[in-house]
């Protein structure tokens, strides 16, 4: 019996967890050839506020039915291959507060990065930093400094 109630145990923490998932095609790359793109929990979750990794590049980091005992709209992290990427991104917060971004990512190989959501005043900011360096990256899609 004791057994049974920590296997539902951990089911249900793997039902709560948004999944991190691979957006390449072919067998998973080591470390130093993919980029890893994850959202800061920081207690998120608790505190009613969350960022999703809803697409890259267009395609969807969920399939139909995933996420929908975690209420995710997308993934909390995804592996993609080194270059530019653009990321379509949901915030939602205290308040109801709900935001999608559309930002851009040269994403270089070996590098890991964070998606960090946070109200601020009456708005929203989304952005997206150097995991090591803690430097922001990238912009907001259709910017005038987003490479061609």
């Amino acid at each position: 019996m004791k057994n049974i109630a920590l296997v539902s145990g951990f089911l249900l923490l793997a039902a709560c967890a948004a999944p991190v998932v691979q957006m390449y095609e072919g067998p998973t790359l080591a470390p130093s050839q993919q980029v890893l793109v994850r959202v800061e929990q920081r207690g998120r979750t608790f505190a009613s506020e969350r960022v999703d990794i809803e697409q890259v590049d267009g395609k969807p980091t969920l399939g139909t039915g995933e996420g929908i005992l975690s209420a995710a709209t997308g993934a909390q992290g995804v592996y993609m291959l080194p270059g530019k990427h653009t990321l379509q991104l949901r915030y939602r917060g205290p308040g109801g507060a709900r935001v999608t971004a559309h930002l851009w990512l040269v994403a270089e190989a070996g590098v890991s990065y964070l998606v960090k959501g946070a109200q601020m005043g009456d708005g929203v900011k989304i952005w997206i930093e150097d995991e090591k360096t803690g430097q922001p990256v990238g912009g907001v899609r259709g910017s005038p400094d987003e490479p061609k």
